[in-house]
């Protein structure tokens, strides 16, 4: 990542929006017991591994929603045989209101820096139809020139054409664009062979092994996008 980029790229679930834990935790503990938010935080980055590891055995992301469920009741101890019913209820719930509504700590004001240091910002979604909607509750709004939802569009991560669909939106190219996303096999996978510079954003540190640029946290990436840029392009703030 040697370069000035003009276009930043985002996911929106587990890099600027949070799973509603505190929802998810009230309808675990009406049947089944105490659980913290924090524990749930950590469990379903573990979940979202599930997802990394069917799609990079050719499965498909929105075919791995519940398995992506099963796992975070899994080890919260919710019975096998009850998950199925509990899922049921999150997928209702996503329907009416959402469940990736929270913006990460920081997020909308990390955006809003970057927009107002002349970067082109975009999204690009593995979504249900709602991801602009939940964004814009989130306090995103106005952030974003376009925000491309895999179920508008009819394409889904990591077929490459939902990041040509986002650049051709933005009117920009992909040698000049960098996405940031989660997940390995869906995120980076599919932004590399549209072009794009990837930027994993992994925050509990679990792929240690893949290569190329990391964050710990969304807080870093504007000093990464500080760093690739010449002696004569530095953002100024």
């Amino acid at each position: 990542m040697a370069k000035r980029f003009d276009a930043v790229l985002f996911d929106a679930g587990g890099v600027l929006l949070d799973l509603d834990y505190a929802y998810l935790r009230r309808l675990i503990e009406v049947r089944h017991g105490a659980v913290t938010v924090e524990q749930l935080s950590h469990l379903e980055a573990q979940a979202r591994m599930e997802i990394h590891r069917q799609v990079a055995g050719g499965g498909r992301v929105s075919d791995a929603w519940r398995d992506y469920f099963h796992v975070i009741l899994a080890r919260v101890g919710v019975p096998a045989a009850e998950q199925g019913g509990v899922i049921d209820s999150l997928w209702e719930a996503h329907q009416r209101f959402g469940l990736w509504t929270v913006a990460i700590p920081g997020g909308p004001e990390i955006v809003a820096d970057l927009k107002r240091r002349g970067f082109r910002l975009g999204v690009v979604s593995n979504a249900e139809g709602r991801v602009e909607q939940d964004l814009e509750s989130a306090g995103y709004r106005g952030l974003f020139e376009t925000v491309v939802d895999s179920h508008v569009v009819g394409v889904e991560k990591p077929d490459p054409e939902i990041f040509r669909i986002a650049l051709q939106r933005l009117e920009a190219t992909a040698d000049n664009a960098v996405y940031v996303g989660d997940l390995p096999a869906v995120d980076l996978a599919g932004a590399r062979a549209a072009g794009l510079a990837p930027v994993l954003l992994d925050r509990h540190d679990l792929y240690p092994d893949v290569a190329g640029p990391r964050l710990r946290s969304l807080q870093e990436l504007p000093a990464l996008l500080d760093e690739t840029a010449g002696p004569d392009q530095k953002v100024q703030a």
